[in-house]
């Protein structure tokens, strides 16, 4: 199990598009953790969005 996926395999492991998932990021439906300049998002978070769960705001 992954401890965070970076937007690029978030992306790839759902099937999902990068810009879907940078859009998400933006519209605060996808929470995110910021290291240095490197976004990176929980397995958690991720299972959150695909099932719609997510209302929280990013970062």
């Amino acid at each position: 199990m992954a401890i965070a996926f970076s937007v690029r395999v978030a992306a790839e492991q759902c099937g999902l598009s990068e810009r879907t998932i940078h859009t998400a990021i933006k519209q605060g439906r996808l929470k995110i953790m910021r290291v240095g300049r490197r976004v990176l998002i929980s397995p958690a978070a991720l299972e959150d969005y695909l099932h719609g769960k997510s209302k929280a705001g990013a970062q």
